[in-house]
C-alpha cells in the first residue's frame, strides 16, 4: 500500500512556540476518527451561499496528491459549495519549475496548494487575497503570508509543525537507551547501544531530496541565533558557511552517523515510505520527520502508534546551544491572479480557512493550526504535544533561513537549494564540498536580487 506523506521542503519553515491557536490535544487515534457526514454538515452550516455548478482547477505536488487526505479535506468543502474541483499533479522535484512555467505563460489556472516561499515564484502572478481569517493567522506564520507591498498572497492551511526525530519507545528500552538525550556525545553513545541491540539506531531515506536536510535544519539555528553580527556578514557575503567553525561542526557530527555506521545500509535507495515501515516495526530507533508525519502513520500502522514518539535532534556539542523547533505552516493555498474563475477562487479559499473548512481539514489531518483566536477546537496530535513538554524546558526556535532578525526572516534568501546539498553529503561528498556547493546556490539567488555584498 503506497504510504505518501504530504509534506513540505522546510525552506518554508520558521520557528517559535506556538500559542493560542484552539488546538485539541489527543492521547490516542481513536479521537482522531471524523466521519465524512459530518465533515460535510460543518461546511454546509456555513452562511455563505453555495456555488451553484462551478468548477476548480487545483495544482499541487504529487506527494501532497499522495497523501489523499488533503483532497479528501479540499473536496469536502468544495463539495459543501457545489463546486467541482480538477487536480493537476505535478512531481514533487518538479513543482516549483513547473507553477513558474505555467505562471510565466499564463496557464496557471486557478489555485495552488504549495510550500512556496515568496521569494520562489512571482508575487505579481498571484491574487491578493482577504477574508476575517488574516488577522488570526499566528505571528509565526503571517510573515510568510505577505508579499513585498503588503499583500496577504497565501492562506496557510497545513499545521505549524515541529520538525525533529521520530522515535520508536520500545527500540530505545530494549537498548537501554532513556531519555532525554541532551547533546551530541549523548547521541552517539545511544546509537552504540542500539546497534549494540541488532537495530538500525537512524533511519536515512536518501533516495529523495528533502528528508535527510532535517537533520541539519533541525540543529543550525543556533548558530545564528543570538548573533545578528553573524547573520549580518553571511546575508552580506562577509563571511561563507565554511568559515563558521560552529557550523561545519554540526555537518560533520551529522556526517558521522554515516561514518560510524549509525545509519541504514540501504540508505541511498531508501524512500520515506520504507522508513515508516522500518520505524513502525520497531528495525529502527530514530528518523528525522516532520510531526505531519503522525497522520500516515496513524492510517497505516494504527496498532504502532502508541510505539512512537517525537523528540529534537541534538547534534549540537554543548546541551547549551540546544533547542526546540517550531514552524511555519506545512501548506498554503493561493490564486493565479488572471485566473478565470477569480471570484469563486476566492470564495472557496476563504471557505476552507473558515473555521468550518479548518475543522474538517483538522479532524482529517491533525496538528497546530496556524490561526490563533478560534472558536472552535481543532485536533492536534501525540506528536505535537510532546514537542510542546521539550519546549518547557528547552527554547524554541524557528529554522534558521526563516527565524526572524529585527522582525525580518533575513536568512529567507539564503535556503541556495540547501536539501539537495544535504543528500549530495550523504551520497559522498565532503562536508567542505558541501559547504562549498551551498554557497554557490544562494550566491546566485542573492546575486539575482542584487542584495548587498553579491
Amino acid at each position: 500500500m503506497k504510504k505518501k506523506l504530504a509534506m513540505i521542503l522546510a525552506g518554508v519553515m520558521t520557528l517559535s512556540l506556538l500559542t493560542g491557536c484552539g488546538e485539541k490535544a489527543e492521547t490516542g487515534a481513536e479521537d482522531l476518527e471524523v466521519t465524512e457526514n459530518a465533515a460535510e454538515e460543518s461546511v454546509e452550516s456555513e452562511e455563505t451561499p453555495l456555488a451553484d455548478g462551478g468548477k476548480l482547477s487545483v495544482m499541487m505536488s504529487s506527494g501532497d496528491y499522495g497523501a489523499g487526505m488533503i483532497t479528501q479535506a479540499l473536496e469536502t468543502v468544495a463539495e459543501g459549495m457545489g463546486i467541482t474541483l480538477e487536480f493537476e499533479v505535478i512531481p514533487d522535484d518538479q513543482m516549483l519549475t513547473v507553477t513558474n512555467t505555467k505562471l510565466a505563460t499564463g496557464n496557471g489556472g486557478d489555485i495552488i496548494l504549495h510550500n512556496f516561499g515568496l521569494t520562489d515564484i512571482s508575487e505579481k502572478d498571484l491574487a491578493s487575497l482577504d477574508g476575517e481569517w488574516v488577522g488570526k493567522i499566528t505571528d509565526t506564520t503571517y510573515p510568510l503570508c505577505v508579499g513585498s507591498d503588503g499583500s496577504v498572497l497565501k492562506a496557510p492551511l497545513g499545521g505549524e509543525s515541529n520538525m525533529g526525530f521520530i522515535y520508536n519507545k520500545k527500540v530505545l528500552e530494549e537498548a537501554g537507551v532513556t531519555l532525554p538525550i541532551n547533546n551530541y556525545e549523548e547521541f552517539i553513545a545511544a546509537c552504540e547501544l542500539i546497534k549494540e541491540s541488532g537495530k538500525t539506531p537512524v533511519y536515512i531515506s536518501n533516495q529523495e531530496t528533502w528528508t535527510a536536510q532535517i537533520l541539519l535544519l533541525c540543529s543550525m539555528t543556533s548558530v545564528f541565533d543570538g548573533n545578528p553580527e553573524l547573520t549580518h556578514k553571511l546575508t552580506t557575503n562577509q563571511v561563507k558557511p565554511a568559515e563558521i567553525p560552529e557550523l561545519v561542526k554540526l555537518f560533520e557530527n551529522a556526517i558521522s552517523l554515516k561514518d560510524l555506521g549509525y545509519i541504514n545500509d540501504d540508505y541511498m535507495s531508501a524512500t520515506n515510505d520504507m522508513a515508516f515501515d522500518a520505524l513502525a516495526n520497531g528495525e529502527c530507533a530514530f528518523y528525522a520527520q516532520l510531526d505531519s508525519a503522525y497522520s500516515s502513520l496513524n492510517e497505516f500502522y494504527p496498532d504502532k502508534i502508541g510505539d512512537l514518539g517525537m523528540m529534537y535532534i541534538p547534534l549540537w556539542d554543548n546541551e547549551e546551544d540546544g533547542y526546540v523547533l517550531f514552524g511555519t505552516a506545512t501548506n498554503y493555498l493561493s490564486i493565479v491572479g488572471n485566473s478565470e474563475n477569480l471570484d469563486l477562487a476566492k470564495a472557496f479559499v476563504n471557505k476552507m480557512v473558515s473555521e468550518d473548512g479548518l475543522k474538517v481539514y483538522y479532524d482529517l489531518i491533525p496538528g497546530s493550526a496556524p490561526y490563533k483566536d478560534l472558536t472552535v477546537e481543532l485536533n492536534a496530535n501525540a506528536f505535537n504535544r510532546e514537542m510542546r513538554e521539550y519546549a518547557k524546558t528547552w527554547p524554541s526556535l524557528r529554522e534558521f533561513n526563516n527565524a526572524l532578525y529585527d522582525g525580518e526572516p533575513a536568512l529567507s534568501n539564503f535556503y541556495g537549494a540547501f536539501s539537495e546539498r544535504i543528500q549530495g553529503m550523504f551520497s559522498g561528498i565532503s562536508v567542505e564540498d558541501t559547504l562549498s556547493e551551498w554557497y554557490k546556490a544562494y550566491y546566485a539567488d542573492a546575486a539575482a536580487l542584487r542584495m548587498e555584498g553579491f
